[in-house]
Formats: C-alpha cells, sequence, structure tokens
C-alpha cells in the first residue's frame, strides 16, 4: 500500500471531511530545496494555517521558522529558547497562577531547540512523488471517526489502549510532537489558538498518527473490511458506514428483508 491509496482508504470508508496531511520535519537544510511545494504564504502565518491550507485547499507547503507567526508554537518546534516573562506570562490566561502558567510551556512536548529547519505540509498523497516519508499523519475527524481509527491503530500496534497529551494551549503544534518524540497515537480538543486560527470546529479531534505507522494502520482497516465485511464498528460490526446507529440488543427493533 502506498501514501495514496492509504488517504484514499480512509477517506471512503470513514467519510472523511479533510484530506489525512503528511508533516515532515526537516532537520537537514539540503533536503529543503528538494521538497515538492506547490504554494508560499505572503504573510506569516500559524502552524494551525499552514495545516488547514494543506488539508482543505490540498496545498503543499514548507514553513520556515521566520515565517511562523505563532508565539506558542515558535518553542514548541525549537526555532526560539522559552522565555519566562514572555511564554509564562502568555499561559497566565488559562491557568491564572504565574509559576504554574511557567510551568506549562516548560513541560510541553518540543524539538530540540535549533534542530529543526521548517516544516513540510501536504496531503498523504504527496509523499509518494516526494521522496521522503512524514514524520506524523494529522487528522482533523470527529469524535466518531477517531474513535474507528485509533481502534484499528490499536490492533496494528498490537496494543489494548493508548494516552493521550493535553496540554492549555498548542494542541496541535505539541499535540504533533508528542506523536513525534513518543512514536504514538496522540488526540487533542481544539485549543484557543487551533479553533481561531486552524479552524477546528467545535465538533472535531485534532488526530495523530506516526508517519511510520499509519500504512500499518490502514492495512488493518482493510483486513478488518475483509473480514467483517464494512468498516463500522457499531453492533456486530461490518456495516457500511457507519452501520444501522440503534439501541443494541432492543427486542423491538427488528427487521426482516423483504422477497422480491
Amino acid at each position: 500500500m502506498n501514501y495514496k491509496q492509504a488517504m484514499e482508504t480512509l477517506i471512503w470508508n470513514f467519510r472523511l471531511d479533510y484530506d489525512p496531511v503528511g508533516i515532515r520535519y526537516v532537520f537537514d537544510e539540503s533536503e529543503k530545496s528538494s521538497l515538492k511545494v506547490t504554494h508560499t504564504s505572503k504573510a506569516k502565518l500559524s502552524y494551525c494555517m499552514y495545516l488547514a491550507a494543506a488539508r482543505s485547499a490540498r496545498h503543499a507547503l514548507f514553513m520556515d521558522p521566520e515565517r511562523l507567526l505563532c508565539k506558542n508554537a515558535q518553542p514548541v518546534f525549537g526555532f526560539r529558547g522559552l522565555e519566562k516573562g514572555t511564554d509564562g506570562k502568555n499561559h497566565e490566561k488559562y491557568l491564572i497562577d504565574p509559576e504554574l502558567s511557567w510551568q506549562a510551556p516548560q513541560e510541553k512536548q518540543r524539538l530540540e531547540e535549533g534542530a529543526c529547519k521548517g516544516i513540510f505540509m501536504a496531503p498523504l498523497e504527496n509523499y509518494d512523488a516526494a521522496g521522503v516519508d512524514p514524520s506524523v499523519v494529522f487528522l482533523m475527524v470527529t469524535p466518531f471517526q477517531a474513535y474507528h481509527i485509533l481502534n484499528d491503530y490499536m490492533a496494528a500496534m498490537n496494543r489494548p489502549n493508548l494516552t493521550f497529551f493535553a496540554t492549555p494551549n498548542s494542541a496541535v503544534c505539541s499535540g504533533s510532537v508528542y506523536t513525534y518524540n513518543k512514536n504514538t497515537a496522540n488526540m487533542t480538543t481544539m485549543c484557543a489558538g487551533s479553533k481561531a486560527s486552524g479552524k477546528t470546529e467545535m465538533n472535531y479531534m485534532n488526530l495523530f498518527i506516526p508517519g511510520g505507522q499509519i500504512i500499518a494502520t490502514v492495512e488493518q482497516l482493510v483486513k478488518r473490511i475483509e473480514v467483517k465485511g464494512g468498516p463500522s464498528l457499531l453492533g456486530a460490526g461490518g456495516q457500511p458506514w457507519p452501520g444501522l446507529d440503534v439501541c443494541s440488543g432492543c427486542p423491538m427493533i427488528k427487521f426482516e428483508k423483504v422477497e422480491s
């Protein structure tokens, strides 16, 4: 299975509203010129804005460190060091207490300072021709879709449960870096920035899968469809998406097939 097939399988079977996006953290300056970029931003943007363009408009984008607008995301990607007067103060809106507000940015998942030279973001299918693999795959999904994808992820990774990493803000930037650093799936709600800038509407979740694990996850979905007959996990499972959504086992809800 290639990335295009994986993307189409996810979109079709889970009726995704947005393209899965591959995120690649670039640590080698020489790699930047080889990446197949389709669009550039005219102004500085937030990380969430770049991802919104990739998932909604199918743009392939490269974000240089100096093109990142969001001050909360800058230290997450190691584009600058933490500053108590700036970063601690920024978190007082969320946590009120000054010491707790300074502790929060220090305990977010971050890339090593100065190591990342920029970030490439494009629809997952673009990586077949890119000659590189995504570090993380980002999906904006409903909770119902996330539930199904995470079940296939757990089965593919032979894991019976998962733990997620929530922070006061930086839901998308630190949320994706957590997946990269820990090599595990992560899911976050919106944060203030991703709601306003990244268009994380109120019925969506931010879902992150390690780039090296996305193909196995989708292959598990395909296997489950072959075994059960369809992607739905409702009831007995195996129904066409989303399956018959009624009270499980209710004796009043019975149907019989009409013979022609």
